[in-house]
């Protein structure tokens, strides 16, 4: 459920770093857009930077995408008996803007993801179970876990607020280095300190209970991403925020929306597999001639 934030999360990361790596550039450097761009990966990452850098850099730059398997990546769908169902990413948060972009760019249409009741089962009797009832949700929750559900809401809240600061960087191309760099600037010590920690040590440390980390967010990674809290930190929080209300599709598959960012680039779709990547010297244009880079 959770790998369509997840992956884009991380697209979005590389995609920005790449175009930032042109926009911070001195305006002193007389530096020519390129002439070709090979980007490897049809998947969501590879078809949203070709959208983008084919808007950066005109129609004149040629654009190449590398895939050996279909184009969407891990946004996928398998048909049964005649029906569709999502295979890959399944789920789009609310508050993925570039997603919601994209819907509407490519003249996509969204559906509301519907979901029954949940419970938890921990091998031998339900731990919990919900009800259809919201205000007997709520009790529940309490009687068995004190505020620590209503702490979780906040705490992933908290670290979604520090990540949607994401748009207003790339509102004004502001470049980093690396992606320690770009998240740090993001959410402080914090998030690098996610990167290095389990899901389970970040959650302990901010003072959840074991039983709440066993019986509530263990099934979570467990549906989401078929691990244990001893994921990533960081991923696990982007997990956690895909248990979230407000969660959304595209009508017909979420792949729909590669499929079309590629038509929309005009990039040339090449099927294959990458073997190796050689460096190259490329020059740039300045006052006094040409110059290697």
């Amino acid at each position: 459920m959770g790998h369509a934030v997840r992956d884009f999360v991380w697209a979005l990361l590389g995609l920005w770093l790449l175009l930032c790596s042109w926009s911070g550039l001195g305006s002193a450097e007389l530096r020519a857009p390129p002439d070709k761009i090979a980007i490897i990966g049809a998947g969501i990452g590879g078809t949203s930077a070709a959208y983008y850098l084919r808007q950066k850099f005109g129609k004149d730059v040629k654009i190449d995408l590398f895939e050996r398997g279909e184009v969407g990546g891990r946004l996928a769908t398998m048909t049964v008996e005649g029906q569709e169902y999502e295979t890959g990413g399944s789920v789009i948060h609310p508050l993925n803007l570039h997603m919601k972009r994209f819907v509407k760019d490519l003249g996509l249409s969204a559906v509301q993801s519907s979901g029954g009741l949940m419970g938890v089962y921990n091998g031998e009797s339900l731990v919990f179970e919900e009800s259809s009832w919201f205000i007997i949700n709520i009790i529940k929750l309490i009687w068995q876990y004190g505020f620590q559900s209503l702490r979780m809401h906040m705490w992933v809240e908290d670290i979604l607020d520090k990540f949607m600061r994401i748009y207003r960087y790339q509102s004004h191309d502001y470049a980093f280095s690396t992606v320690e760099n770009l998240l740090h600037s993001l959410g402080g010590d914090d998030f690098l300190r996610m990167l290095n920690r389990t899901l389970l040590e970040t959650l302990q440390k901010a003072g959840f209970s074991e039983k709440f980390l066993d019986e509530i967010v263990a099934p979570v990674m467990r549906v989401n991403y078929g691990q244990s809290t001893n994921i990533n930190g960081f991923v696990g929080a982007v997990s956690l925020a895909c248990a979230d209300s407000g969660l959304w599709a595209v009508k017909g598959g979420n792949k729909l929306i590669c499929s079309g960012l590629l038509q929309a680039s005009k990039s040339n779709l090449i099927s294959g597999s990458v073997m190796y990547i050689e460096e190259k010297t490329r020059t740039k244009q300045t006052a006094l001639g040409l110059c290697p880079l």
